[in-house]
């Protein structure tokens, strides 16, 4: 399970389409997209790129008009700023209504291995990292049932309702922690429950591994305002998720650069069932890899760091998911192409992975085999070793097929299959 992070307009805008309501905010990348802005209104802006703590960074415009708001944006578009050692340059932001509140508070929910964790505080805002102890935590098991109080909208989606009968576990919980808190009115207890529950909700239905909203607070009409929200969405909800998550982007984390080779594996993953994932670590390392299943991928390099190589890794990915030759043939064209613009000597070209069950051996080797052809006098020149270990289906054709396409190309290489343990042929990297 990856999690993968996306921007706060994203993660409200779904939000309130969960619960019938339209969200106002707007996204900001160009000059253009301020028209969208009303003059007489006070607004709040935002960079949208990921990062936290911005009020703290000065990258957080409150209560400004909408000339106040262009020449802020314009100030800041295009700035460079260093967070944490990373550099990077401010393009999105976001723009809200400034809402004038009293209380805030904080919400979030996290998934680990058997429950979900739920934290809430009554005191929320910038300082509530420092004021952590004033925050109530909720353990909820896994496998909990919602059995959330629900009442169908007019367009059949489901809402929770403020009646108290037929709660679940976490509704019970949630009216425990309420009141405790004599200061709340029945009308104030009764909004706070609502989010609580509807955001539960989302969390639950919509893909979530961590979601967190700090603060939230309601105007004057009682309605609730998001104030900042951070969320986070298991890659593994993805197929599941469509209705729900649409033609959502996910962005890069910020300062992250991504290379042209990584982009084009990106949309190549887009375009098959197989996994095709590729990110450059290190352009003039030694050692490259060709990877096959996650898991197999996370224990070679993992190990390879473990040997002390963990500088000298050029990439990591993976190619699995049983790709056709086509796309097995573009993948590695793709990563030999980075491969050869290392500066480094006597290069090593790790193909590997666990025993597959699901993946054709035979026909991922030709893929490769078919590259090996197209670039067999760059390999020779640069004195690249190929070093395999691969077991599976037709594991003994892929094999020998490798083994004799390296031996007519005068390509060194080490291959062999499951009767060896997958991370044996690292200690052949001298």
């Amino acid at each position: 399970m990856a999690q993968l992070a996306i921007r706060e307009y994203d993660a409200k805008n779904m939000f309130f389409n969960s619960i019938e309501k339209k969200y106002t905010g707007i996204k900001i990348s160009c000059t253009k997209d301020l028209e969208q802005l009303n003059e007489g209104k006070k607004y709040v802006i935002k960079p949208d790129m990921l990062f936290g703590k911005r009020g703290k960074l000065g990258l957080l415009g409150v209560g400004l008009s909408k000339s106040e708001i262009s020449k802020w944006f314009q100030e800041k578009k295009g700035k460079e700023i260093e967070i944490n050692g990373i550099s990077g340059t401010l393009e999105h932001f976001l723009v809200e209504d400034f809402v004038p509140h009293q209380a805030e508070y904080y919400i979030s929910f996290t998934a680990k291995r058997d429950y979900d964790e739920i934290n809430f505080s009554f005191e929320g805002g910038v300082e509530i990292e420092e004021n952590w102890e004033k925050v109530v935590m909720i353990k909820v098991p896994v496998n909990t049932p919602l059995n959330l109080p629900l009442l169908r909208g007019e367009t059949g989606k489901k809402i929770p309702l403020l009646t108290k009968e037929g709660q679940g576990e976490v509704s019970q919980q949630i009216d425990n922690l309420l009141n405790s808190n004599s200061s709340l009115s029945s009308e104030e207890r009764a909004r706070v429950r609502l989010i609580l529950l509807q955001l539960w909700d989302f969390y639950k239905n919509y893909g979530f591994t961590y979601l967190e909203v700090n603060p939230f607070c309601f105007d004057e009409n009682g309605e609730v305002v998001l104030l900042d929200m951070v969320a986070k969405l298991d890659d593994q909800e993805i197929f599941r998720q469509k209705q729900h998550w649409g033609d959502l982007v996910f962005p890069n984390t910020f300062g992250f650069k991504e290379n042209e080779a990584e982009r084009y594996i990106k949309k190549l993953d887009g375009e098959t069932g197989a996994s095709l994932k590729m990110k450059i670590l290190n352009p003039n390392a030694k050692i490259w890899t060709l990877l096959a299943g996650g898991g197999g991928s996370l224990v070679m390099t993992d190990t390879l760091g473990a040997l002390g190589y963990a500088d000298n890794i050029g990439n990591y990915g993976e190619l699995s998911g049983n790709p056709t030759r086509d796309f097995t043939r573009e993948y590695t064209r793709t990563l030999f192409g980075e491969m050869l613009k290392s500066s480094a000597k006597n290069k090593y070209l790790i193909i590997a992975g666990a025993i597959a069950n699901f993946t054709n051996v035979a026909t991922t080797f030709q893929g490769i085999i078919d590259i090996l052809e197209e670039k067999q006098e760059d390999f020779r020149k640069q004195n690249i070793t190929i070093l395999v270990r691969r077991g599976g289906i037709n594991e003994e054709q892929g094999l020998a097929n490798l083994k004799q396409s390296c031996e007519t190309l005068g390509i060194p290489a080490i291959i062999t299959g499951s009767e060896s343990y997958m991370t044996d042929i690292l200690q052949n990297i001298k």
